[in-house]
């Protein structure tokens, strides 16, 4: 009788729980072993406390991978931290670079990869695995791979100085937090958007395939929030969110955190080079979309209020940049609305391309965007977006946009056509949304105002623990007393 092959035996349910089994009691001894090393290295530098003189960074974030902001040339992201010469070293984190999100598997194994970007910026990208032959021990294997990077972001830490760690509320703010805790460095929180509401409207997290439930990502944004030194936010509707969650008022500072626009973007739309026709689409009016091809952006709404914009017998076209893993959904979802023809998906662009695509847009759409708002706004194209999370604290309705109500397509079909139909009135509110974000927006202003936290947070004073802690300050009869009462304790 043959037997079964391996890959045969792996799909046996007593098979898969026993390695489920034994995958989590590995991982979990691996993540106690790597916590003893850590520990250890704490209690060796409380012996020798030393203040930090030095104004370095060390931002952890899995936005963008190294391949990715090179395709896109996007590297103005992390470039932009060192605050024009305020960081004289910049550390650039990403945790767990090498993971095709939309396929689910993992493209990179290995040992953290480190990078140097400039004189000042240094790319880590960590892995979500440590050893190709533990791939059927994914717990293990993330654990060994991340106990490697903890270990050498802490010697970073520890040896270069770094003054400041930030990271997000989740899975980075759990690394900010830990190493600021071994080094006594403050760390801080970068908030973008109210993840409370985002999963009430789409019942997505914000890292489903690390946390899995929600009451665990829960848990860890509310075990981050109060223990953070600062947490900045972007609008008063996120600063509400995170007080709600167990932030400090006192440390929340709302801040605009679109510094990282690329420069190419404040050009004047008119100076900007024109864009070729790539996609044949002539004269027509075209409603332009930038953002991921997720649920979470809502882009089947775009293709919705397009299709019902035309049904007027309209010319409208749309332009969809961006990728994820609704792309074959939205796909079908053209074909089954019949405008196939009329809906270009344009895919992933670098940002000297979207600059040139904003200002020839008639309309831009925005059912619910970041950066690409702002982007937008800077191109003077008029916009039409639903009145949820920041955008009425960033654009105006009536003045710089047309806001309509949240996940309502037939309100932004009839914006649309308002505005293809009446140029004048486009032409007023994107003129208005350009020099709203100028202003807001002004590269100078954001640096004085990140100078500002930064030196806040450097000079204020120390937490507690760590190398950076300061020696209480006690009495000569003080002192006394605590040398006789070890000496007692010894003779005893």
């Amino acid at each position: 009788m043959r037997r079964p092959a391996p890959d045969t035996l792996l799909r046996r349910r007593p098979v898969r729980a026993a390695l489920a089994a034994a995958d989590l009691t590995l991982g979990a001894t691996a993540a106690a072993v790597a916590g003893g090393v850590l520990l250890t290295r704490h209690l060796r530098r409380r012996r020798r406390p030393a203040p930090v003189t030095k104004r370095r960074l060390m931002a952890i974030d899995s936005m963008y991978d190294l391949p990715t902001l090179r395709a896109r040339q996007a590297e103005h992201i992390v470039t932009h931290r060192d605050l024009g010469g305020f960081y004289d070293r910049v550390w650039n984190v990403h945790p767990f670079a090498g993971i095709d999100a939309q396929a689910g598997t993992f493209t990179a194994l290995g040992a953290p990869l480190t990078t140097p970007l400039t004189d000042v910026h240094t790319m880590i990208e960590g892995r979500p695995g440590r050893f190709a032959r533990l791939t059927f021990l994914p717990f293990l294997n993330f654990v060994l791979a991340q106990a490697q990077l903890v270990l050498r972001l802490d010697r970073i830490v520890q040896d270069e100085g770094v003054a400041i760690i930030r990271g997000d509320p989740f899975y980075h703010g759990l690394l900010a937090s830990l190493l600021g805790a071994l080094s006594g460095r403050p760390w801080e929180i970068r908030v973008v958007g109210n993840h409370d509401a985002i999963y009430e409207a789409t019942g997505e997290l914000a890292y489903g395939r690390l946390f899995r439930w929600r009451f665990v990502e829960q848990r860890v944004a509310r075990f981050t929030f109060p223990r953070a030194d600062c947490i900045v936010v972007q609008s008063q509707y996120t600063r509400e969110y995170v007080i709600r969650n167990g932030a400090r008022p006192e440390r929340v500072a709302i801040g605009p955190m679109a510094i990282f626009v690329d420069p190419v973007h404040q050009v004047d739309p008119a100076d900007r080079a024109p864009l070729e026709d790539e996609f044949g689409l002539g004269d027509r009016p075209v409603v332009g979309f930038v953002g991921r091809l997720e649920h979470i952006k809502h882009p089947e709404d775009v293709i919705i209020s397009v299709a019902k914009a035309r049904a007027g017998d309209r010319r409208i076209a749309a332009v969809i940049v961006g990728d994820g893993s609704m792309r074959a959904e939205l796909s079908a979802l053209c074909a089954q609305l019949g405008v196939e023809d009329d809906i270009v998906f344009a895919g992933v662009r670098d940002q000297r391309w979207i600059a040139r695509l904003l200002p020839r847009c008639a309309v831009i759409a925005a059912p619910l965007s970041g950066l690409a708002l702002v982007e937008s706004a800077l191109s003077a194209a008029p916009i039409v977006a639903y009145d949820v999370e920041w955008h009425a604290e960033f654009i105006a309705d009536d003045r710089e946009a047309v806001l309509v109500p949240y996940r309502d397509t037939d309100a932004m079909a009839s914006a649309i056509c308002a505005l293809v139909d009446d140029g004048a009135r486009a032409r007023r509110l994107g003129e208005a949304a350009r020099a709203k974000a100028l202003d807001v927006m002004d590269p100078s202003k954001l640096i004085a105002h990140e100078r500002a936290l930064a030196e806040r947070l450097i000079c204020g004073p120390p937490p507690r623990g760590g190398r950076t802690a300061r020696r209480p300050v006690r009495s000569p009869a003080t002192r006394q007393a605590l040398a006789r009462a070890r000496a007692w304790m010894l003779v005893r």
